[in-house]
C-alpha cells in the first residue's frame, strides 16, 4: 500500500464547466436593478409618461404580478447558483427570461 497526502474521502477537483452558469447569473442578478431603473426612466421621459406623473389618472401598475415576476428570477438565480450542473443552464435561461419580462411589464406601464 503506497501512502497518500490526500485522504481517501477527498473531494474530486471540480471540472473546467462546473462554474459557467453561475457568474452569468449572478451579473444578472446585480444588473437587474439598475435595468428596471433605466426602464422606468424612459418611461417618464414619454409625453404619456410624464402626464401621467404629473396629473395622475393613468392605469395602475400591477404590483402583484411585477413581485410575482421578481419572485420567480430570484428562485430562478438560486437554482443557477445551486442547482446540479445540468440545470444550471435552463435556470438561468428563466432567470433571464423572467427578468426582461419584469422589465418590459416596466416599460409598459407608466
Amino acid at each position: 500500500m503506497t501512502w497518500s497526502p490526500q485522504p481517501p474521502t477527498a473531494a474530486a477537483p471540480p471540472t473546467a464547466g462546473t462554474g459557467r452558469s453561475r457568474v452569468p447569473a449572478v451579473i444578472a442578478a446585480s444588473l437587474f436593478v439598475p435595468a428596471l431603473v433605466a426602464a422606468k426612466i424612459l418611461v417618464l421621459m414619454t409625453e404619456k409618461g410624464g402626464r401621467c406623473l404629473m396629473y395622475g389618472g393613468c392605469a395602475p401598475f400591477p404590483g402583484v404580478v411585477f413581485l410575482v415576476l421578481c419572485g420567480a428570477a430570484a428562485l430562478a438565480m438560486v437554482s443557477a447558483l445551486a442547482a446540479p450542473a445540468r440545470l444550471r443552464g435552463p435556470a438561468l435561461g428563466a432567470q433571464l427570461v423572467l427578468e426582461l419580462c419584469a422589465v418590459g411589464l416596466v416599460l409598459a406601464f407608466p
